[in-house]
């Protein structure tokens, strides 16, 4: 080594003055390879999502060893002249026939199985295995939701504010609003939907249509003196005969749409009767956790966590749910 390249390598500058094999190579005057990460002992949150048209459907368990499929009968009612006509005595009237109506639903069985090794186990800094059980249940459970939603959204019925014809013809303007709550109320009212035990039917909708209603001039004006609680807590609570229920679940998020002056997003919200629809559960959702071993794994390298269930959700009256397509607050116009 020359004195000039000598000297420059005494004060750390220069080529590198530490060489490895693997890894990385250090610098003079650097400490980074001494440096570790500090790793916090606890696991960041996840979003727990509001599910909630579980509690909305009849529920009707189908027992073990009856099939995978369950009939729902309805003997229909019988109608009513605008006119009746008055019996002819001694002369008994001519027979009527009565309607029933049949729907089946056959129960399908969805589940996830995750695979932990026990290496990972070891080495890793968090309980991974009781983790693990919790994002399970958090998928199950929205699974869960996302195949009921999927039926709704499938109602035959829809509705639109200021009956726009199609969802390319909504605006950002169209949000759900009380006059809309009422107009529904009135086609639930007219179709003799029953109402739930509080006395009112049920809207479920997301975060925009619903922020869209705590902006509605006639939300405000009706609880501005008697319960401005329920504005400062951004609570609609009830408003035009409905219960409005707000969820947050996968299912519900916006569809996009190009149509020229249109809404750049459109969202689903369900104004429901009671009994508008089922869910039978043929298994319970149930969460497994298995233990490494077995003729699989004799090295006993694996332990296997997962969940299963079995249900179907049926509409099973059409004429007491509406599918009501709306912009959202964050809505705009193409």
């Amino acid at each position: 080594m020359s004195k000039y390249n000598f000297v420059l390598a005494l004060f750390g500058l220069g080529s590198d003055v530490v060489s490895v094999s693997t890894g990385t190579v250090g610098n003079a005057g650097n400490v980074a390879a001494d440096l570790i990460t500090y790793m916090s002992a606890r696991l960041l949150e996840v979003a727990e999502l509001n599910m909630v048209l579980d509690q909305f459907g009849e529920k009707v368990p189908l027992p073990s060893n009856s099939s995978k499929t369950i009939r729902f009968v309805r003997e229909e009612k019988l109608s009513v002249s605008a006119s009746p006509t008055q019996l002819t005595e001694g002369v008994p009237p001519d027979a009527v026939g009565i309607t029933l109506n049949q729907f089946e639903a056959t129960a399908e069985q969805y589940g996830v199985v995750i695979r932990i090794s026990d290496l990972a186990e070891l080495t890793a800094r968090h309980n991974i295995v009781e983790r693990t059980i919790y994002v399970l249940g958090l998928q199950a459970a929205e699974t869960y939701d996302q195949l009921i939603y999927n039926v709704l959204d499938a109602a035959t019925n829809v509705y639109r504010p200021n009956a726009r014809a199609a969802d390319t013809s909504l605006l950002a303007s169209d949000l759900v609003g009380y006059n809309d709550l009422i107009e529904l109320d009135a086609i639930l009212n007219g179709v003799g939907a029953r109402p739930f035990e509080g006395g009112e039917y049920v809207l479920i909708t997301s975060p925009q249509p619903y922020a869209g209603m705590l902006k509605d001039p006639d939300f405000k004006a009706s609880n501005q003196f008697k319960a401005p609680e329920k504005i400062w807590n951004a609570e609609v609570a009830v408003l035009g005969g409905f219960r409005v229920v707000r969820s947050n679940a996968p299912g519900f998020a916006s569809t996009a749409q190009t149509t020229s002056g249109a809404t750049s997003t459109v969202y689903s919200s369900f104004a429901l009767g009671r009994f508008a629809y089922q869910i039978s559960d043929l298994q319970n959702l149930r969460v497994y956790v298995i233990a490494p071993g077995g003729q699989s794994d004799p090295l006993q390298q694996n332990r296997k966590i997962g969940w299963k269930f079995a249900f179907k959700s049926i509409i099973t009256n059409q004429a007491w749910i509406r599918r009501v397509r709306s912009a959202g607050l964050s809505s705009v116009n193409y």
